[in-house]
């Protein structure tokens, strides 16, 4: 019957053969159960770091993921700016704004953007994020600066002095000839 059917396997060959969970599978080297029973409680305490110090840990390394992702940001919004062009149109104006705009907001809203991470629980010490605000910041003001180079570009920065021309007092002339 095993021939006429190609889908047909006979397990009854694996009867009396001895089960994984038997002393017949040999565990591997440097297997041991004691530590593999206590795995479950924390993976930090075979560190030797004890559950609050890498809790601590994560959260830094959470604060510097959370600090650098305005950097993420800044070569799609150098793209969109790229494509837009440098011509004065709504379209490129709207894509400055925005690029002008989304680091001011978020360098308002940087004590909130990292209050859940100084203090995770009621027991947990608070964090000094200070490092990691300071490089928030420094991201965003390198898009501002961005922004603000567009803006330049654009010819919508009055950087000429023809474009005070209209604060400088016209020439009172002594004499007229006609």
């Amino acid at each position: 019957m095993a021939s006429s059917n190609k889908a047909y396997a006979d397990f009854t060959s694996l009867v009396g053969k001895p089960s994984r969970s038997s002393k017949a599978v040999v565990d591997p080297f440097g297997y041991d159960q004691a530590i593999a029973a206590g795995a479950t409680s924390s993976m930090s305490l075979a560190h030797g770091k004890t559950d609050e110090e890498g809790d601590m840990a994560l959260r830094a390394k959470k604060a510097w993921e959370v600090a650098m992702g305005p950097g993420k940001t800044l070569p799609m919004q150098a793209f969109m700016a790229w494509m837009s062009g440098t011509g004065v149109s709504i379209f490129s104006i709207l894509i400055t704004g925005m690029i002008l705009m989304t680091p001011v907001k978020t360098v308002m809203s940087t004590q909130q953007t990292f209050a859940p991470l100084e203090r995770a629980g009621k027991g947990a010490k608070k964090l000094d994020l200070t490092m990691q605000k300071a490089a928030f910041v420094a991201i965003n003001i390198a898009g501002l600066i961005f922004g603000i180079y567009r803006l330049s570009l654009m010819g919508l920065l009055p950087t000429a002095s023809s474009d005070w021309l209209s604060f400088i007092p016209a020439k009172q002339y002594m004499e007229f000839s006609a």
